[in-house]
């Protein structure tokens, strides 16, 4: 299989980057191991170090090409183009057909290009990305996924599921599987997480019992409102109302996460976020 590379710049659609430089031929990728870095407190006097806290650290992906040039202006055209294309200060979202369902969200950083060796009209050309989370994410939400056993790689402990299963209709107690490597924790690491309320009852209160966090609406709903629970901000149809809450959140740990709901005879439950990995 030849490796292909797809790239998202800044939101707009994704191409294969064969359609926009076919003056090179795109040679795989490789990026660092995940780099987690332990902070600790010392104090005088005393042996050792107390351990603070912890954090995952940006990491790099190499991006490998290969192109042939014909004469020294041929040369300059193609650096020109290529320095172009991958000097610009936005986002580039990386993905390749090794692992189609990931993706990677990075800005690139100072490169040389130079023939193989003197004489040569070889280049290549080993292109460095800064992935300033260190994570890789799910290519689609959970409310867009089609079928988890086809999208990812058996192995992964994962179950058969499809974005229906991060959707719950009447039910006040469930289990919600957050098939991510890490927990989805929008308060301190500002992970994305949506969670879209419609409810019939006097308020709306949610329970994640596997880590303890909760977030509860206090106003009343004859079901024709529409809440969403955007990271740690509510908005009620649309309009900010985080005043009408308790101002708490949910997080989700990796696996399943018991979830109930109180406050409400009928209700409709849907949760949206990416899946991340380290």
């Amino acid at each position: 299989m030849n490796p292909e590379l797809y790239l998202m710049i800044d939101g707009k659609p994704e191409f294969n980057i064969k359609d926009k430089l076919p003056i090179m031929d795109f040679m795989g990728c490789d990026s660092d191991d995940p780099a987690i870095v332990n902070n600790y407190q010392n104090y005088a006097g005393l042996d050792g170090s107390l351990f603070t806290s912890s954090s995952i650290q940006k990491n790099s992906v190499n991006l490998r090409f290969l192109f042939h040039y014909d004469n020294f202006q041929d040369y300059r055209s193609r650096i020109y183009l290529i320095n172009q294309f991958f000097h610009q200060k936005k986002i580039y979202r990386i993905r390749t057909n090794s692992e189609p369902d990931l993706v990677m969200f990075c800005r690139p950083t100072t490169f040389q290009i130079k023939p193989i060796d003197n004489g040569s009209h070889d280049c290549t050309i080993v292109i460095p990305m800064e992935n300033p989370s260190g994570y890789r994410y799910s290519r689609f939400d959970s409310l867009s996924q089609q079928d988890l056993w086809d999208d990812f790689p058996l192995g992964w402990d994962i179950p058969v599921m499809t974005a229906n299963d991060f959707i719950f209709t009447d039910k006040f107690n469930f289990k919600l599987m957050n098939p991510s490597g890490v927990p989805i924790d929008p308060y301190y690491e500002h992970h994305d997480l949506k969670i879209h309320m419609s409810w019939v009852g006097p308020f709306i209160k949610l329970n994640n019992w596997t880590n303890n966090t909760s977030y509860t609406y206090f106003k009343k709903n004859d079901g024709t409102n529409n809440l969403v629970l955007d990271g740690i901000n509510t908005y009620a149809n649309g309009t900010q109302d985080s005043i009408n809450s308790d101002y708490g959140n949910l997080q989700l740990e990796p696996g399943f996460n018991a979830i109930t709901v109180n406050g409400c005879s009928s209700c409709k439950i849907k949760f949206e976020f990416p899946f991340i990995y380290v």
